[in-house]
């Protein structure tokens, strides 16, 4: 258990929420908004201009092309959201009827359903040298149809064609036909040409084969988008400060499948606040997860190319420790029965999964952590020699 001085900082962190996700929902708009601090004083912020993401219509967006997506009808918000927090921002991102894509510069452009860049997202380190994994899997023969967490936000130094992921993720499927979804924060040079930390989100319905990509853009079918303000590829600011717990930002993710429709839905979730439904991967392109999942894992993901040797940081870049200021941290996490409903994670129920040496990285879970902040985890690590 952690000590009151660890839940406090914990507490105030919760304060940080409704702030990371205003800045998230407008980072390109180019105005000054009043913001408050924890302390509840006021501060100015002033947004600039993003370029990273272009406005389509939202029945031009590049999901609609694939070709199981052809008569597809957008659902605009899930049916379990009752509340929703969309209306709260006063400056759109796109005009109506439209919603952002991310936009990758003219150097960074690949064929991102090529083998070659699939493979580095696959999930297994056997198959894949130079990737990692420090995760909460669950562990019963049971059918999931959700999942959800609050994750620390940090931003990373990393080297081109690297990444580094903090998300949950969720899979059905024999080897050779897993459909895993992943979503979450994560930095990739490689991909975003920079090392801001963005919303991110994955998907293949043959473990990475053949189908599937990171995010959604021109290039890349399948995630359809319905906010018009915040989307797959969005940079996250502000980030944590290692050592300080009064700024410590998270934001809640939270992942599930429509019962009605089947879909499966990337939303931000905060229980005061209700839903903001970013976007969803529809039941037509999945051959296993369109039945719900059997498999879900929380926690950090990284990779290197084979040729580099030191693997990158996870988390924080700090292992876990016994305190909630240095460490990356995922917090009520809850997952969602074979009847859609909510239950919180039990300790008897999951188990510990770090594929390399505890130096590189680790994962410490306490169990429940009270009624705020329930199960909770620390995970992460600085990276380096890690073995294959």
């Amino acid at each position: 258990m952690y000590s009151s001085k660890q839940k406090m900082a914990l507490m105030n962190s919760e304060m940080m929420f409704l702030f990371v996700v205003l800045i998230i929902s407008l980072s390109i708009s180019c105005y000054e908004v009043g913001a408050r601090n924890i302390n509840g004083t006021p501060t100015k912020s002033q947004e600039t201009m993003d370029s990273d993401f272009e406005c389509v219509g939202i029945y031009k967006q590049p999901s609609l092309k694939h070709p199981l997506l052809k008569n597809h009808k957008i659902q605009h918000r899930p049916s379990f959201a009752r509340d929703i927090v969309m209306d709260r921002f006063k400056i759109r991102r796109c005009p109506l009827g439209s919603v952002p894509i991310h936009r990758r510069k003219v150097r960074q452009q690949i064929n991102i359903t090529s083998k070659s860049q699939l493979q580095h997202f696959h999930q297994y380190s056997q198959s894949n040298p130079g990737h990692h994994f420090a995760t909460l899997d669950t562990t019963q023969a049971t059918t999931y149809h959700g999942a959800s967490a609050k994750i620390t936000i940090y931003n990373l130094t990393l080297q081109q064609n690297q990444y580094s992921m903090s998300q949950i993720w969720l899979q059905n499927g024999p080897p050779s036909e897993l459909n895993v979804i992943k979503v979450g924060s994560g930095v990739d040079p490689g991909y975003y040409g920079d090392t801001q930390t963005r919303i991110t989100g994955f998907w293949t319905v043959d473990n990475f084969q053949k189908t599937g990509c990171i995010n959604y853009n021109a290039h890349c079918s399948g995630f359809v988008q319905v906010d018009p303000n915040v989307f797959l590829g969005a940079a996250i600011s502000p980030t944590s400060v290692i050592g300080s717990r009064s700024q410590q930002f998270f934001s809640p993710f939270l992942v599930k499948q429509d019962q009605n429709t089947g879909h499966w839905w990337l939303s931000a979730h905060d229980n005061k606040s209700g839903y903001l439904n970013i976007g969803y991967w529809p039941k037509e392109i999945l051959t296993h997860l369109n039945q719900g999942a059997s498999l879900v894992r929380f926690g950090g993901e990284t990779f290197t190319p084979p040729n580099n040797m030191n693997s990158p940081p996870m988390g924080s870049g700090m292992l876990p420790q016994t305190h909630f200021g240095s460490s990356a941290y995922m917090s009520n996490l809850e997952l969602f029965d074979s009847n859609y409903n909510s239950i919180s994670v039990e300790p008897e129920f999951v188990t510990k999964n770090v594929d390399t040496n505890s130096n590189c990285y680790d994962l410490l879970y306490n169990g429940d952590q009270g009624s705020v902040f329930q199960q909770a985890f620390l995970f992460g690590g600085p990276g380096g020699q890690c073995g294959v």
